[in-house]
């Protein structure tokens, strides 16, 4: 049973929508990115603030298949990040783990090789994986310059923005 189940302040009347869960390697720059964009989008898209997710039955998170925990966010995510309004500065690192994928209702991987990693490492936790971008694999901006930022984010957007629309069609 999902820990939103038993979370008195969720109203009982409000089935849960969705409960997403990005994955990377190390949640530092691109699960991270996602996370915080996705937040915000959907926000927008619902007309609320992502501090009103969880009320309206949306829980969004991000971790890693190699994540160190407590790790802040890459500097130029952060920065990234800001530019479309999304503070990843209170961001820290956590491994995936079984509860994670337990609870995800969607479990959206950067490459394929992390949807591997979870099916093999975890199998029969959490709903099969699926690429953020569907077909190809989301590039690892770590170690790059701004600009290797800027694409990553550009890509995390598009593909998200795609993904909501799937999640909020009635």
């Amino acid at each position: 049973m999902s820990s939103h189940a038993n979370n008195s302040s969720w109203p009982p009347d409000q089935p849960l929508r969705r409960s997403v869960l990005f994955v990377c390697t190390g949640n530092t720059c691109r699960s991270p990115l996602a996370e915080g964009l996705c937040k915000k989008l959907l926000a927008d898209r619902l007309g609320i603030t992502p501090e009103e997710l969880p009320a309206r039955g949306y829980t969004i998170r991000s971790a890693g298949v190699s994540a160190y925990p407590g790790d802040v966010a890459s500097p130029e995510g952060v920065a990234i990040a800001a530019g479309y309004g999304v503070d990843l500065s209170q961001h820290r690192s956590r491994p995936v783990n079984p509860e994670l994928l337990a609870d995800a209702t969607d479990v959206v991987t950067m490459t394929a090789g992390h949807a591997a990693v979870l099916m093999i490492r975890y199998p029969g936790y959490g709903p099969e994986p699926v690429l953020l971008s569907e077909d190809e694999d989301v590039p690892d901006p770590i170690g790059g310059d701004r600009t290797d930022y800027e694409s990553c984010a550009l890509m995390i957007v598009k593909h998200l923005n795609h993904m909501i629309a799937e999640w909020t069609r009635i």
